[in-house]
């Protein structure tokens, strides 16, 4: 009887023991697996196709809801150039405020697409500018070429003097023409924005990319464009992430898309 007892209290006491590393070790592993997302910081330098609905927001948002982190920061003027930002003390002096992982660099909506001669006289030599610019300041950082979309209906006030501006399709085989050559000179990446954009309007017209100007991005624009740049920053599946604001349906659309232009699947 005694005997019994004794085995009793102790398989009682082993029980409780095992209870009490269940409970301090059960914690850690769910710290563990909240330690596991990525962290990046971003540096976005662009104009209004990235300061509209707030892009590196988004971008971080989306992150967030997988588990990653984005530390961002934005210098965004309206309608500026890469030649602007060349000689800009503001871009500059963020460009060099800290060590970045990633810096995205924007141009002007119109000027990549206009022929090729000019691309190479009036943009390459200030994207390899701003290359060299950062990678004096952050060596190990990747520089990031926003390839933007064209827009909705081109620009045919000026496609008589640039053929490649008069629809939509010509200006977005431009852009994406001269954003990958941007990209190739400088030892960049490029970030399909655009070719998920022309994608979209392929596939499902349904889901409106554009505000009334025809240029600038709607939520659903800017929410693909994130989808795009979290691929392109951490090469990582983007399909699980939140649809933040915009209709779930549509969200679970664009992050396909995303997906499909990024990695090929």
């Amino acid at each position: 009887m005694r005997t019994k007892i004794i085995a009793f209290i102790l398989a009682l006491a082993i029980i409780v023991v095992v209870l009490l590393i269940s409970r301090i070790i059960m914690p850690m592993n769910r710290n563990a697996s909240k330690s596991t997302g990525i962290t990046k910081s971003v540096l976005f330098i662009g104009n209004s196709f990235t300061s509209v609905n707030d892009l590196p927001k988004t971008v971080s948002e989306i992150a967030h809801s997988l588990g990653d982190t984005v530390k961002t920061d934005m210098y965004a003027p309206g309608g500026y150039t890469l030649r602007q930002d060349s000689t800009d003390t503001v871009a500059l002096s963020k460009i060099k405020s800290k060590a970045w992982d990633f810096v995205v660099l924007q141009e002007q909506s119109e000027l990549p697409a206009v022929q090729d001669s000019r691309v190479s006289n009036e943009v390459i030599p200030y994207a390899l500018k701003l290359s060299d610019n950062v990678r004096e300041a952050s060596p190990t950082a990747s520089v990031v070429f926003f390839q933007t979309w064209g827009y909705k209906d081109g620009d045919p006030e000026y496609c008589k003097a640039t053929p490649t501006l008069c629809d939509y399709k010509s200006m977005q085989d431009q852009l994406s023409r001269s954003y990958g050559r941007m990209a190739q000179q400088s030892g960049g990446l490029p970030s399909p924005v655009g070719e998920a954009w022309r994608l979209t309007r392929a596939t499902h017209p349904e889901i409106e990319l554009y505000q009334s100007d025809g240029k600038h991005p709607s939520v659903e624009g800017t929410y693909l464009a994130a989808a795009v740049f979290y691929m392109t920053l951490f090469q990582k599946d983007v399909t699980g992430a939140s649809s933040l604001n915009i209709d779930p349906g549509h969200a679970k659309i664009l992050r396909q898309i995303a997906k499909q232009i990024v990695s090929g699947q």
